[in-house]
């Protein structure tokens, strides 16, 4: 049976043994708050610069912070902006990529516990690689996310509350039974908690407002485990998990007529508390232990019950309002009628004091509409200033029907008029090489300003990472260099497609067909270093990172090129395809989207061969093979730089038991947007 009093009990003991959350440090991933809101004026919370305050965002935050109606009152609290209200106060959603970069800023924050309070519906409950790999660097680093699981009533998994690390929080009423707006796809409802998520009430402009969803679920369970953590410094995410998994009961669907338990278990905290009171007593023993050896037991009492909270100034809190008898809350409107948002704007003489904050939660996705996202405003852009130096090849995409059908009709009408360029499919990486780099009779380029219309993009193994997008003066340059790097990736012959020489069209299409480069002359692979800016949405419905490139990171190379740096000039075949499958291995088994500063320097190490060509040249005079390229940071560094060290590990093959590994070792400093090595070349063996 859900008797409230006794949760409100429970609360209370272990808020009390936790000091209220003191010491722990909480993001919260969501909109703006308020910092004038009545519960969260003066409280331990990171100001933020951005757009205004959400009353979403500032809902969420105060049932963990909030004064009276937090669960966590004494923690402190960062608040990182993926949420924002438009024009006419409705909530919008973000992209996976962005939350992601919001997960990674939180970590760098030194955050233990990371509220999400918005939901992506997923058929298969698998995110992005983005996402999947900053829900990973959580798991590794002992912060706990927590996920409200979404409000649309559907059997469908959500991200990122279905991935196997992160609390996923669905929403009961005040007698317990699970939310019918719930999301219970497969992977959620094997692991769903259920928290209050229904009318409760929080502090709001003017007075209190009545809210529900699992938006406000999670907020609940994140306080908890700021609790958790507090009072049990030790616990790490695994053991917090299997906590609250011990600390739940079935849901019992008694208004149908049976006390059968369902698939739904509630958090109860009754139950949280007894299995917390013998992880409390361990640490009273071991600390029992460590004052018998300094012979301090006479005069202190470790017992669990005496040992009381310090004296804190912050008002206990207990439970939002969710908690209290229903016979103290008459009067409250029902959800159907509740008041529009702009109503919380009411004088503060005559508050109204039940009014509803809607959860959004259709508004409230990861992902948010077509064509409505856009980089965050400044101060509040978690996305800016991210370098990257990324290797793959070169591709373009459309963004939407209107921009394809534009480069269907110009291919096509330039394929009437000159047959020989047929086919010209948009799609087609030749066809759109060859339309971009058209020469008329004249010598003019009349479709070269048409790639300003593409948007570029940087893709590995066929899938796109990143949109090229230039934005600097050099942007002319760059753009060229992008129809360079195609035009060279399809293998066309630069010095007969578009050169003045050229006098006639169809001498153009006659020598694009008949003069290809061979395929070792084909580029192999092309290097972007940039800024990500933003994020934009593909043709495809993808979102993916916008890059700003800068022209002295934007290169382009063929294995003939790279022999001609590394290998002698009368270098034999057999040593330029070693050199090939060298490269191929660092490209395929260390592929990575040269976002973190390990990979940069991964990456420039493997783009730029010719800088390390000491060591390739070595390793083929003596017939060494790869056996492993690996990046650490570096433990000397110069002051305010980043520095990492590459580290190849070489081996003979022929006599692998008898002659010792070949290490060598040098240093990338990736502080800059362009990485650069310093320092001199090590080597050295190693048995």
């Amino acid at each position: 049976m859900y008797v409230l009093r006794d949760q409100f009990e429970a609360l209370r003991a272990i808020q009390e043994r936790a000091k209220f959350g003191e010491g722990i440090k909480i993001a919260v991933l969501d909109g703006n708050f308020d910092p004038d809101n009545p519960s969260l004026a003066g409280q331990k919370i990171d100001p933020v610069d951005g757009p205004d305050h959400t009353l979403h965002g500032t809902a969420v935050t105060s049932i963990i912070l909030g004064k009276k109606s937090g669960i966590a009152p004494n923690a402190s609290g960062i608040q990182i902006l993926v949420f924002r209200e438009d024009a006419a106060g409705n909530l919008q959603g973000c992209s996976q990529l962005t939350l992601a970069q919001a997960i990674h800023a939180a970590c760098a924050e030194n955050a233990q516990i990371i509220n999400i309070s918005g939901a992506n519906l997923s058929n298969t409950g698998h995110p992005t690689d983005e996402l999947r790999d900053a829900v990973e660097r959580c798991a590794e680093n002992n912060i706990q996310i927590v996920a409200a699981v979404g409000n649309d009533g559907l059997p469908t998994d959500t991200v990122p509350a279905s991935l196997s690390s992160v609390l996923a929080i669905g929403a009961h009423d005040i007698e317990g039974q699970p939310a019918s707006f719930n999301n219970t796809g497969p992977r959620l409802i094997r692991k769903m908690l259920l928290g209050p998520g229904v009318d409760i009430r929080v502090q709001a402009e003017g007075g209190t407002a009545k809210i529900s969803g699992s938006s406000f679920a999670a907020p609940m369970v994140s306080g908890l485990c700021a609790l958790v953590r507090q009072s049990c410094p030790d616990i790490q995410q695994a053991e917090l998990e299997a906590l609250f998994s011990n600390s739940c009961v079935p849901c019992q669907l008694s208004h149908s007529g049976d006390d059968k338990p369902t698939a739904f278990r509630r958090l109860d905290l009754v139950l949280l508390h007894e299995n917390l009171r013998p992880i409390w007593a361990e640490q009273v023993a071991l600390q029992k232990n460590v004052l018998e050896r300094i012979d301090l037991m006479s005069e202190i009492d470790t017992s669990v019950d005496a040992i009381a909270p310090e004296a804190t100034s912050v008002e206990p809190a207990g439970l939002p309002e969710v908690i209290v008898p229903a016979a103290e809350c008459t009067d409250v409107a029902p959800a159907q009628t509740q008041q529009p948002a702009a109503e919380f704007n009411a004088s503060p003489a005559a508050p109204r004091t039940h009014a509803q904050i809607r959860d959004s939660a259709p508004e409230n996705f990861v992902h948010a509409q077509p064509n409505t996202v856009r980089p965050q405003h400044a101060g509040s852009n978690i996305m800016a200033d991210k370098k990257v130096f990324a290797i793959g090849t070169i591709g373009y995409d459309f963004t939407n029907e209107t921009n394809r059908d534009y480069f269907q009709q110009a291919m096509h009408s330039l394929g009437e008029q000159h047959p020989h360029l047929k086919p010209m499919i948009p799609e087609n990486e030749i066809a759109m090489a060859r339309f971009l780099t058209f020469r008329d009779a004249d010598g003019s380029t009349p479709f070269l300003d048409s790639a300003t219309a593409l948007e570029w993009t940087l893709k590995i193994d066929g899938i796109p990472i990143y949109v090229i997008r230039p934005q600097n003066q050099f942007a002319v340059q760059q753009f060229g260099r992008m129809i360079e790097f195609l035009i060279n990736q399809t293998g066309l012959n630069l010095s007969k497609v578009a050169t003045p020489e050229t006098k006639t069209a169809d001498l153009m299409a006659e020598q694009c067909d008949q003069d290809q480069k061979p395929s070792e002359d084909k580029i192999d692979r092309v290097s972007i270093a940039g800024n990500i800016v933003g994020e934009t949405r593909l043709y495809n419905g993808h979102t993916v990172a916008v890059v700003s490139p800068i022209l002295r990171g934007m290169f382009s190379w063929t294995p003939h090129e790279l022999a001609k740096a590394v290998l002698k000039p009368s270098a034999k075949q057999e040593e330029i395809d070693r050199l090939r499958n060298f490269l191929e291995r660092i490209y395929y088994e260390l592929r990575n989207r040269g976002a973190e500063p390990q990979h940069r320097a991964m990456n420039f190490a493997a783009t730029n061969a010719h800088v390390a060509g000491e060591i390739f040249q070595d390793a083929f005079n003596k017939k060494l093979e790869l056996n492993a390229m690996n990046v650490q940071r570096s433990p000397v560094s110069r002051p305010g730089t980043d520095c990492w060290d590459i580290i190849c590990e070489f081996f003979n093959p022929f006599k692998r038991d008898e002659e010792a590994r070949m290490i060598y070792r040098y240093t990338v400093d990736v502080t800059g947007l362009m990485p650069v090595t310093f320092g001199p070349l090590r080597s050295w063996r190693a048995y």
